[in-house]
């Protein structure tokens, strides 16, 4: 009964993963047309396709927190259908904090790039 469960689990972890990824590589690819096309009214469909990004990785993440898993190594066990040892899971929890640290520095270092190069490509086409 519980590996039905955990694999019920690892099924939905997997499918809303999937939606995630398909939504943030939309959000990244129609971002610039849709601001030139639409300009002010791109906000609409761009809002709410972000609303709907979103909406996936909470999704994503409450799956995480009910088992438990938040790092890469626990993930990666995870999607195997593991466990990690308990010497390796309180490693493994002692990483978080830095962890959460790095990818809030990396995802606002990305964020700013791609800020960047949008606003440089729509300069470029506008001229």
């Amino acid at each position: 009964m519980k590996e039905l469960v955990n694999e019920q689990e690892l099924k939905k972890f997997n499918l809303y993963g999937n939606i995630l990824s398909i939504h943030f590589v939309l959000l990244i690819v129609l971002s610039v047309p849709l601001f030139i096309w639409l300009i002010q009214y791109a906000f609409f469909p761009f809002g709410f396709l972000f609303i709907l990004t979103m909406y996936r990785a909470l999704k994503v993440e409450k799956i995480k927190k009910e088992n438990d898993v938040q790092t890469y190594k626990e993930i990666l066990a995870f999607t195997e259908g593991k466990k990690l040892d308990e010497i390796t899971k309180m490693v493994e929890k002692g990483k978080r904090p830095y962890q959460n640290i790095l990818k809030v520095l990396l995802s606002a270092f990305i964020t700013a790039i791609l800020c960047f190069l949008i606003g440089f490509l729509i300069h470029i086409i506008q001229q």
